[in-house]
């Protein structure tokens, strides 16, 4: 049997000011053929899933080509023209196909699809036809449309956040295929989509309401008969008809059962859609907690609470280290998994308006960066540091202090992270230690905080500082939960702010909780 990968993977933050042109997607890689395997082949991504399940399968995979890039703005249209033409000329001159396995992320908008990925799998259907099973796997915060489940045969979505089973749901996605294609099942889908969203604040899956929620779900998948089950989050910075939750249920020819199982599933949730919105610390609250709770040394005895094989993931327990580790504020309205800058600077200004040492964060701006490389390693300077993309992210802090360590920005992380990655690449890349007590990264590219390598290459020891700010809200976790004290989310302002009251939304469904009270009976 032969198999053709493919995909476009892009969340799509339509708030974002940064387009993402077909150059951005060669920044972040365009692979074609054995690029793809050498990239993800190793890593813990829906891809390697793919690949593993190929090898213990016995069915053959041609890698055809794979698109994505950060999180950032709508796609334009020629990316997408550009993108797309080429993957389906390879689909439509490399066939007949046996099977295909489509990685896409789920929340991409371009220029002229609102919903992309709805036109990339109705593409790709056209190409192969209807008998060739198809298969799509998506992060758990795609905004899933019934078109895009109409296109497919199965419909995959990761049931982690931070994303920690990216791998083994591309395993389970090309496994359901094989057997579809070999004529074992015949797999059927139904998706309910009730109006209403969980707020990026509550989508963490390790803690209530969403690990209910999650639970519920795994449960429903031992249904005599259900072949797969699914919770979507959702994206809520696509202003898209389909933002929100969603899920979705697989059987085996009996669409009358997975369409009991999802809305059953719905049904549960939507009992609980008022604490999947309740509001979180803002950035003085945060601060204030953040001291009050740094309290010294930690109590012999106590045991990590989050291995390093991922394996597990619990809130505020005690670190595995000497002391009690360090307060981690998790950044919400500077997530770079979310879209954003990178480059915020609204935590970091209130922290030095209440005199606060040490403090670790990192910041992306290049032109600080190309002073401390002119200066060199040793130098004392000042800088305005941050808040150059726009306006929503806060406005440059002045920082004096000395270049530390100068980097050229690649690093690998063979710890967990969150989405399985394993390379990374902040760019040129500085280490800064200010006069007033803090640790800043600054780095060239527009970089999250999911690995903590990125700051052990550097000679950073983040479980030696009181406080480190983490740009993100879920995707730092499997980084530094397992070295914090505490994680405090932060209801920072930026593209991606907890605070959705602030976004115009011109596509949403209407009427849509929390904007609305709409009526839901499943």
């Amino acid at each position: 049997m032969r198999f053709a990968i493919l995909g476009i993977s892009h969340e799509t933050n339509t708030f974002s000011i940064i387009p993402a042109t077909y150059e951005e997607f060669e920044k972040s890689g365009i692979l074609r053929g054995q690029q793809i395997a050498d990239k993800y082949a190793t890593s813990d991504h829906t891809i390697a899933g793919y690949l593993q399940g190929a090898e213990e399968l016995g069915f053959y995979v041609e890698l055809l080509m794979h698109g994505r890039t950060g999180p950032i703005g709508t796609i334009t249209k020629d990316a997408y023209d550009r993108l797309s033409i080429e993957m389906l000329g390879m689909l439509r001159d490399q066939g007949p196909w046996d099977g295909v396995l489509i990685a896409n992320h789920g929340a991409a908008v371009s220029e002229e699809f609102p919903d992309m990925d709805a036109e990339f799998t109705r593409a790709v259907r056209e190409v192969v036809g209807p008998d060739v099973p198809v298969g799509i796997t998506l992060d758990m915060h795609a905004n899933i449309s019934k078109d895009t489940v109409a296109n497919t045969d199965v419909c995959i979505v990761w049931r982690t956040c931070p994303h920690l089973d990216t791998k083994l749901r591309g395993r389970k996605t090309a496994e359901l295929i094989y057997r579809a294609a070999k004529g074992e099942i015949k797999p059927v889908q139904f998706i309910e989509m009730p109006p209403m969203l969980v707020n990026i604040v509550k989508q963490f899956t390790g803690q209530e309401p969403m690990k209910s929620l999650v639970d519920d779900c795994v449960l429903a998948n031992e249904i005599p008969n259900v072949l797969d089950t699914s919770i979507a989050e959702g994206y809520p910075y696509a202003d898209v008809v389909e933002m929100g939750m969603s899920w979705i249920a697989i059987t085996d020819d009996d669409m009358e059962l997975a369409e009991k199982v999802a809305r059953d599933m719905a049904e549960m949730a939507w009992t609980k859609r008022i604490d999947l919105n309740k509001a979180v610390p803002s950035i003085e609250e945060a601060l204030e907690q953040a001291i009050e709770r740094y309290v010294g040394p930690k109590p012999d005895g106590v045991e990590n609470f989050l291995p390093d094989d991922g394996s597990a993931l619990a809130e505020n327990e005690p670190s595995e280290h000497s002391h009690l580790g360090p307060i981690v504020l998790m950044d919400v309205g500077d997530n770079i998994g979310g879209g954003s800058s990178a480059d915020s600077t609204h935590i970091l200004k209130v922290a030095k308006e209440m005199g606060i040492t040490g403090l670790l964060q990192s910041i992306s701006d290049p032109e600080a960066v190309e002073a401390c490389v002119v200066a060199g390693v040793g130098a004392e300077l000042a800088l305005d540091a941050g808040g150059k993309t726009d306006d929503m992210h806060g406005k440059p802090v002045h920082i004096v202090g000395t270049v530390t360590v100068i980097d050229d920005g690649p690093y690998e992380e063979t710890r967990p992270t969150h989405g399985g990655g394993r390379f990374y690449d902040d760019g040129k890349r500085v280490r800064f230690t200010t006069i007033d007590g803090m640790t800043i990264l600054l780095t060239s590219k527009r970089s999250g905080n999911t690995a903590r390598e990125q700051m052990y290459s550097m000679g950073i020891n983040p479980e030696e500082y009181k406080i480190v700010i983490a740009k993100g809200v879920s995707s730092p976790r499997p980084a530094y939960q397992p070295i914090a004290a505490e994680i405090i989310i932060v209801n920072s302002p930026g593209v991606t702010s907890a605070d959705l009251d602030t976004f115009e939304f011109k596509r949403r469904r209407v009427p849509l909780y929390p904007f609305e009270e709409p009526e839901y009976a499943g």
